[in-house]
């Protein structure tokens, strides 16, 4: 019998979760092997698909504009900007699947249920981790230096999982309860992409929609990854807001996924 504590805070779960540490990791091995284990290239991909969208943008958007750049400097910008941008993402809709993949873990066994979608983040963030040793790499090759600010690159990741995650698990039970929300947001996310400064910098936002443009606490971040690879200046005043938001978003979640927890053998 699946047993639940009638009230708990959110820093006796994460102690409840650590508990189950090993089990985390194991499920988070069992991502890797499901994902992979059948394809040719398998964790190849990893680099292969970004690096491939890169280069199309770079191609098409280079050639539409006047971006001021280099092939090789514009290909670094569009990279430097997809690589968040995609762990963002790829965690989002992660998360509003996971549980259902799992459906006879969830209603067979008893640990904290946010084990599932933390082992799912795990996967995501060797992924973007692998990301970057690629764009450092390219970065080197071409000539690039990388800015003294490389020590605030944790506090990025930190921020991407916390708002990420935090955003996941709001909608997750929308998305569990009525599935279209799961198949717009999915249609909707890649859109995404456009709102923020990925193909084009921050400088061409209209400078009266700016306060409300940076209040996406995926601007700051794709800003600093640039500061870091072009020795630009960090928005830390922007920065500061965005983590804020993040902290603020990723409690919220978390406080909605503990208050319906037991309902997720039902739903799924």
């Amino acid at each position: 019998m699946i047993t639940y504590p009638r009230k708990i805070s959110i820093t006796g779960y994460f102690k409840e979760v650590f508990r189950f540490r090993d089990l985390l990791l194991l499920m988070s091995k069992k991502w890797i092997k499901l994902k992979y284990e059948h394809s040719t290239i398998g964790v190849g991909w990893i680099v292969l698909s970004p690096l491939i969208t890169t280069l199309v943008y770079t191609i098409f958007f280079g050639m539409a504009f006047d971006t001021g750049y280099t092939r090789s400097q514009y290909f670094l910008f569009i990279y430097s900007g997809m690589l968040p941008w995609v762990f963002f993402k790829d965690v989002f809709l992660d998360i509003l699947d996971v549980f259902t993949k799992e459906p006879n873990t969830i209603k067979r066994t008893n640990f904290p249920r946010l084990i599932v979608p933390i082992s799912s983040v795990l996967l995501k963030l060797m992924e973007f981790i692998l990301g970057l040793l690629v764009l450092f790499i390219v970065a080197f090759i071409s000539g690039k230096h990388i800015s003294d600010h490389i020590f605030i690159l944790p506090v990025l990741i930190v921020q991407i999982i916390l708002f990420s995650m935090g955003l996941g698990l709001i909608f997750l039970f929308p998305c569990i309860i009525y599935r279209d929300i799961k198949h717009l947001l999915r249609f909707i996310m890649p859109l995404g992409l456009y709102s923020l400064p990925v193909v084009y910098k921050v400088m061409a936002v209209p400078k009266e929609w700016l306060r409300i443009y940076t209040l996406n606490p995926m601007v700051p971040v794709i800003q600093s990854c640039r500061g870091i690879l072009f020795k630009e200046s960090i928005p830390w005043i922007m920065l500061g807001k965005g983590m804020s938001i993040s902290i603020a978003v990723f409690i919220v979640g978390i406080m909605i996924f503990i208050r319906n927890e037991k309902k997720l053998a039902d739903l799924i």
